[in-house]
């Protein structure tokens, strides 16, 4: 048998466990864990059972909990949501800060009758709190939520300046004299300076250090560690409280730890497993029940009860301005409330000095640690109801959250590739999706296929530990097929994937070829999305990602999942998203993605003069820390134009140093997009494509001639010529062999639709070869954006097969050639002229 309170280390630490055990175990019955943990802190502390002494061993663990609280809620808060929000977390702050420092004051003089200097002190007690819940909200998914963003960005303000005061009152105190202007200065200056150095130094020492040591899952957890500590110790001796350091150096490394990687897993679990529940022990064992029960204990009961009712109608009320001030909802407010109503680590830190320097008395310290352990009850039992009803709303708001959009499947290869790519699968995947993710090596047959599935295997085998390491699931799967891009998009189709992932080297081998024999044939096979990436650093370090949007794009029916998918990957790598595009196509790129956002950064929309700039642009405005996503199309697509096949190669021999995405969005069949999409003002400009809009035999020998056939003698002949002027990379060229211009003017009272073929084909800039269809579009200068894209995107779709473009090729009379196009569209049992009349042909 031990003695009590038990000292041998195994002893020690064995009870330590068992109540780490059970706490999660009672959680379960509905009881928040960190109550459990306080609990069996205050049951086993020296002041009751005495099993469990507060040792210097317990007060370092428990340090260590309460500065990885901290340190974790810098590291999961979202800087864009908390930059969205700042005006919210600035008047909470100063809510939060001003209501408990004013009343708590006059509590301490008039009802408890301190002096000044002890009531001043005592307001800070109450103004500052420790996000004990934050926990909780996290483990619900409420990371993101704006009540969550404005109670962490308030902790910076309240925190900070809870510790100011606590600073001028206690060096006045010490040194015999009032407030001291003086050390105010002098403790905020050094604030801002080690803010400012860690802020700005942090990011870029550990972008370094992700970048150039080695992938090491150890190395990189010790950095993590060393960095905090650093910092709390940094601050520390300034005379601020460690808990700011920690605080700071989540901030700092919060870009560079991607939500739901490996990195961000392991701290998250050492954390939540060891070192915040030694804390909760910790704390819990400073109550001691004892002095409420002792003679003279009325004071005691007067000053916890006095604490206690001041902290928690003084956070209340601060927390019920977010209603009508922001607009929150009820469970917002009880949100904000409990994760903000919580005292522990500047609560305690400032009553001991105040006991210390002979501000306050046993009573007081006594009545704080009751008033802690209330409010750690009270915090976390609100978070958890109030944050449950919060995430089910969410859950219902969003439906399709964890849907099929989020299957992904990851073609590896290369075994020194294999842990980056899957990196990146995960950023693309996102952390809540519901499907494993599938990852697959193809290996061709023949008398080494044996050895060839072997090596395959152990491929993936890492790739599967490499993922564990983030909890992420992973779909294992080996193919021996001779074609590999069809073995690829069979394994896509039987995963339902949402987005394939593949890597490139930046090399291609034919002038016609965009990545390589591999990728392009996938290209062909698979109407699944297609992420194509060549990474020279980690995602972790990337701070801006460019996105560059093609003309049309916006079009593509895949298009809104394709920007889903990098909006995502940004948020969660932590970088801002920048959006390159034509500037007639920057509207309705910023709309295409703004119905895309689920969560992350709104990104910033720059229009480019001509899409033909986008290089050269690039060589100007490129940063080290930048990285390019591409959208691209395949042949056939609205976007698809011939600069489209070689822009990679140029850009990843213009940028050697540059990770670079190329996406392709996900097609489908037209006839799953167009009968039910087809409405009576669609057809009620197709039924503008008469007979004689069509014109066979073109024959001239410059672009202003062509379109003036094309549109015959509907419109002057300066009409033509502008639809000529436009750029050619304007100008696309929605497969090989078929031209679409376009413009808006003031000519022209309803859309005018001209078509011009060529048997034999004829020269046009731009274009990939010989020009067999010219399609001319000219729209009122009144059609709102919307419609006029749409009719872009119709005429468009009329000519994505080869099957049409031959058929309108050999037609003999343009009523058949018409017939042809309307084909594509109505189906070809469809009778075009028996058509429903539509509506309105003029907008």
């Amino acid at each position: 048998m031990h003695d009590l309170p038990l000292t041998e280390p195994v002893a020690v630490f064995t009870v330590v466990l068992l109540i780490l055990l059970a706490a999660p175990l009672v959680a379960r019955r509905g009881v928040p864990s960190a109550v459990v943990l306080l609990a069996a802190g205050v049951a086993l502390g020296p002041h009751a059972l005495g099993v469990l002494d507060r040792d210097p061993t317990m007060v370092l663990l428990g340090t260590i909990g309460l500065l990885y609280i901290m340190f974790l809620a810098g590291l999961e808060i979202d800087l864009h949501e908390l930059e969205e929000g700042k005006a919210r977390s600035l008047g909470f702050g100063a809510a939060t800060f001003v209501l408990p420092q004013i009343v708590g004051a006059l509590v301490g003089r008039l009802v408890l009758g301190m002096g000044w200097p002890a009531a001043v002190l005592l307001g800070s007690v109450f103004a500052s709190h420790t996000l004990l819940a934050y926990p909780a909200a996290a483990r619900l998914g409420l990371q993101k939520e704006r009540a969550t963003t404005t109670a962490v960005g308030a902790t910076i303000l309240t925190d900070t300046l809870a510790l100011l005061v606590l600073a001028v009152v206690a060096t006045g105190a010490r040194e015999g004299g009032g407030f001291d202007a003086l050390v105010f200065v002098r403790v905020a200056g050094a604030l801002l300076v080690v803010g400012g150095i860690v802020l700005w130094g942090l990011p870029r020492l550990g972008a370094w250090f992700f970048r150039t040591a080695a992938q090491d899952a150890t190395i990189e957890f010790v950095f993590v560690l060393a960095a905090v500590f650093v910092c709390a110790l940094g601050v520390e001796a300034l005379g601020v409280e460690p808990i700011i350091g920690a605080f700071l150096a989540g901030l700092g490394l919060n870009r560079l730890v991607p939500e739901g990687g490996p990195l961000m897993n392991r701290i998250g679990f050492f954390g939540t497993a060891l070192f915040v529940p030694f804390f909760l022990l910790s704390t819990g064992m400073l109550v001691d029940l004892g002095a409420f029960a002792e003679a003279g204990a009325a004071r005691a009961w007067t000053v916890a009860l006095a604490m206690t009712g001041t902290l928690l109608v003084t956070k209340g009320t601060a927390a019920l301005l977010l209603r009508p001030v922001f607009g929150f909802s009820a469970d917002e407010v009880r949100l904000a409330f409990g994760l903000t109503v919580p005292q522990a680590a500047a609560t305690l830190a400032a009553v001991l000095v105040g006991v210390e320097v002979g501000l306050f008395d046993g009573a007081v310290l006594n009545g704080t640690i009751a008033m802690v352990f209330v409010t750690c009850v009270v915090g976390p039992v609100v978070v958890e109801r109030a944050g449950r009803r919060l995430a089910q709303a969410a859950s219902e708001r969003v439906p399709d959250a964890r849907d099929a959009r989020d299957r992904v499947l990851v073609s590896l290869a290369n075994p020194a590739t294999a842990e980056a790519l899957v990196d990146l699968a995960m950023l693309a995947r996102g952390p809540d999706a519901a499907a494993p993710l599938a990852a697959v090596t193809v290996v061709q047959g023949g008398p080494d296929q044996s050895a060839a599935v072997a090596m395959g295997e152990r491929t993936l085998s890492a790739a599967v530990v490499h993922a564990a390491g983030a909890e992420v699931p992973v779909l294992p799967l080996v193919r021996v097929e001779s074609n590999v891009a069809r073995a690829l998009a069979r394994a896509a189709a039987e995963t339902r994937a949402s987005l394939l992932v593949m890597g490139w080297d930046g090399s291609a081998t034919a002038a016609r070829v965009l990545f390589g024999s591999v990728p392009d044939r996938v290209l062909r096979e698979t109407p699944t999305a297609v992420l194509i990436a060549r990474e020279t650093r980690p995602p972790a370090t990337i701070r801006r990602l460019l996105v560059a949007v093609p003309p049309l794009a916006e079009l593509e029916p895949g298009f809104r999942a394709a920007a889903a998918t990098l909006l995502g990957l940004a948020a969660r790598a932590g970088a801002e998203v920048v959006a390159l595009t034509p500037a007639p196509y920057a509207e309705a790129v910023r709309e295409a993605f703004a119905r895309a956002r689920r969560g992350g950064p709104a990104p910033e929309v720059r229009p480019l003069d001509r899409w033909g700039d986008l290089p050269t642009t690039l060589d100007a405005s490129l940063r080290p820390t930048d990285a390019l996503a591409l959208i691209s199309a395949r042949q056939g697509a609205i976007a698809w134009r011939a600069s489209l096949d070689r822009l990679p190669r140029v850009l990843a021999r213009r940028h050697p140093d540059l990770s670079l995405f190329v996406v392709f969005p996900g097609q489908v069949p037209v006839s799953a997009i167009l009968p039910s999409g087809l409405t009576s003002g669609d057809r009620a400009f197709l039924d503008r494509l008469r007979p004689d809009s069509v014109r066979l035999g073109l024959h001239a020998d410059e672009p202003a001639g062509l379109f003036r056939q094309a549109l015959g003698d509907a419109l002057p002949a300066e009409v033509a010529e502008r639809l000529a002027d436009v750029p050619p990379d304007a100008r696309p060229e929605i497969r090989p062999g078929v031209v679409l211009s376009h413009l808006r003017s003031p000519v022209v009272d309803e859309p005018v639709l001209g078509v011009g073929v060529s048997r034999d084909g004829v020269t046009m800039p731009g274009a990939s070869g010989p020009v067999h269809v010219v399609l001319a579009l000219v729209v009122p200068d009144r059609v709102p954006s919307r419609r006029y894209l749409g009719w872009l995107s119709l005429v468009a779709r009329m000519l994505r097969d080869d099957a049409t473009v031959d058929a309108v090729r050999e037609a003999e009379t343009p009523g058949e050639a018409r017939a042809a196009l309307l084909a594509a569209l109505h189906g070809p049992d469809a009778d075009p002229e028996d058509a429903p009349p539509g509506g309105d042909p003029a907008p």
